[in-house]
């Protein structure tokens, strides 16, 4: 998969830790979610119109989501970035599986 993280202090947050092996889980057929060891610096804009392929961090648990199908609005949300690669890819995973993260 590839993707492309934005210009957020999330995102730049994020990138400082990469490479990085992390474990990711499905929820509800929509969106797989990794929960991070420790928070990263959030000043928003919080983001509420969330599309597939997006990648989002959700402050109040310190998780990265990436949304692979069509779901409702979460109002706290920050957008990082977005997966550029066919997300038909997420229908084939495991429930849960570990997944690098690198620059490249």
């Amino acid at each position: 998969m590839t993707g492309t993280l934005n210009d957020t202090q999330v995102a730049q947050d994020f990138a400082a830790t990469l490479p990085v092996t992390l474990p990711w889980f499905r929820n509800a057929g929509i969106e797989y979610i990794t929960e991070l060891p420790a928070p990263l610096t959030e000043t928003g804009p919080f983001y509420t119109d969330v599309q597939p392929g997006d990648i989002v961090y959700y402050n109040p648990l310190d998780s990265i989501t990436i949304i692979y199908e069509e779901t409702s609005s979460v109002p706290t949300l920050t957008e990082m970035g977005e997966i550029t690669s066919d997300l038909s890819v997420f229908e084939d995973l495991p429930e849960d599986v570990d997944m690098l993260v690198e620059l490249g």
